[in-house]
């Protein structure tokens, strides 16, 4: 599992895609069977409330095949680069009716790139868990 912020958009874009080298040596490791996007800006009262809880997910959850990705909003131009990351993704819809918002976890099927499934801070740690096995069994 990997967890990325805006600022690696080439990193994820390889990920997604696979890397040419690789191709010529192996078939492609599978992609993800979901993706977590958290909605996240420094001065979202959500977002502080969230804590740490996207990093607990991603290593409590750090042998299933599940994306992690942080999207920061806190300046539009960090607001730019996470809208450039979702339109590399193929995530443009999504990012129509979510952009600009924060305070929340997106899980988005990788395949059909509609959501699955949102968390917010008005859930406990297990319940959002839970809610990522629910999106993963959804998303297949």
């Amino acid at each position: 599992m990997r967890m990325f912020n805006v600022q690696s958009t080439l990193v994820l874009a390889v990920v997604m895609m696979g890397s040419p080298a690789a191709w010529a040596q192996s078939d492609p490791p599978p992609g993800p069977e979901l993706i977590a996007v958290k909605f996240h800006a420094d001065w979202c009262g959500s977002c502080k409330a969230m804590g740490d809880t996207f990093t607990d997910l991603a290593s409590k959850l750090d042998s299933e095949p599940v994306l992690f990705v942080e999207l920061d909003l806190t300046t539009s131009a960090q607001s730019d680069q996470a809208g450039y990351l979702m339109n590399v993704i193929g995530g443009e819809d999504i990012w129509s009716e979510y952009g600009g918002k924060t305070g929340f976890i997106l899980l988005i099927d990788p395949e059909e790139m509609n959501v699955v499934g949102k968390l917010t801070r008005d859930m406990g740690f297990k319940e959002m868990v839970a809610a990522i096995h629910d999106a993963r069994q959804s998303a297949s």
